[in-house]
């Protein structure tokens, strides 16, 4: 019986968490990248994305994109990031993602990359993720939520 119970939560917990739309920025080997994802949260409670891992970085980090008081844009590494109960959560440019630090190969635009993430509840999670050039103009929101263009193009 102990054991049915073990299962059974591993299959409601591996039903929890849906990850969707995912990709990878391209770049070359030995600078940073990002991957992005939609988090589809299916249960009744929160859980918290709380580490990521990967063998296409020597480093990689859940981080969030913040503004400084004079309207500067930065990146900062982050312990976890919350998923709303019944609810999604996007990593995209401009906001939360998840940084791939010095590459260990060229990724270049039709390859693919497996990321995995861990959540509190959720378990681990892994997906494949298409590499995508980022789209000249490609928008990200301001401190005042209004569009701009992302990286300086």
């Amino acid at each position: 019986m102990k054991y049915l119970l073990m299962l059974t939560l591993l299959i409601f917990a591996g039903d929890a968490i849906k990850l969707e739309k995912q990709w990878i920025r391209s770049a070359p080997a030995g600078t940073n990248s990002a991957f992005f994802v939609d988090i589809v949260n299916n249960s009744d409670q929160p859980d918290t994305l709380y580490k990521a891992e990967s063998d296409l970085a020597q480093v990689v980090e859940v981080h969030e994109t913040y503004h400084t008081e004079n309207g500067m844009m930065g990146m900062r590494h982050v312990d976890s990031i919350e998923i709303p109960a019944n609810g999604t959560l996007q990593l995209k440019p401009g906001s939360y993602h998840i940084m791939l630090i010095r590459l260990n190969e060229d990724l270049k635009q039709g390859d693919t990359g497996k990321v995995t993430l861990f959540f509190k509840n959720g378990g681990k999670v892994a997906v494949e993720a298409s590499v995508k050039d980022m789209k000249k103009g490609h928008m990200m929101m301001k401190k005042d939520k209004t569009p701009e263009k992302c990286c300086g193009e």
